[in-house]
């Protein structure tokens, strides 16, 4: 195999990876949306519902590995593309995502679990919660957006 087509292999690999996390991250937002209307109002389906996400998990680590490990294997075989500005701009976006959905995304995801496995649920700080979670949703739909978006260009 020469190294084009295993570049051509690669970059199939990483958008495979990137189209697939993209694709869970809009399912868990999906989901999301339903599950904020039983927050208050039915608490037990609101856990249900929340544990019905709790398999993206694995799914956004596998794809993650694929996109790191073919985003390596593509930048040493054409190095040329990590001095570009679009590609800088993605590595950064792409660090946005990363932080947005593990760090982020996770520590709210706790809280609501802890929130709901509780006896009282304080209507105050679910409401707080849900904005901070729609807007870590809304932040991490638009990031994708934007290295798809920069991928495509690649002004």
């Amino acid at each position: 195999m020469n190294s084009q087509t295993l570049l051509q292999l690669l970059l199939v690999l990483h958008i495979t990876g990137f189209a697939t996390l993209a694709g869970i991250v809009a399912a868990d937002t999906a989901i999301y949306g339903r599950l904020r209307k039983y927050l208050i109002a039915d608490k037990n389906r609101a856990l249900t519902m929340l544990e019905s996400s709790a398999s993206f998990a694995v799914l956004i680590r596998i794809s993650a590995i694929v996109i790191i490990a073919s985003g390596i294997g593509m930048a040493s075989l054409a190095p040329g593309f990590s001095g570009m500005l679009w590609f800088k701009i993605k590595m950064v976006l792409v660090l946005g995502i990363i932080i947005n959905g593990a760090i982020v995304g996770q520590r709210l995801m706790n809280r609501l679990k802890g929130m709901l496995n509780t006896a009282i649920i304080n209507n105050v700080e679910i409401d707080a919660l849900k904005g901070r979670l729609s807007l870590m949703y809304a932040v991490q739909l638009l990031l994708f957006i934007a290295v798809f978006t920069l991928s495509v260009f690649k002004f």
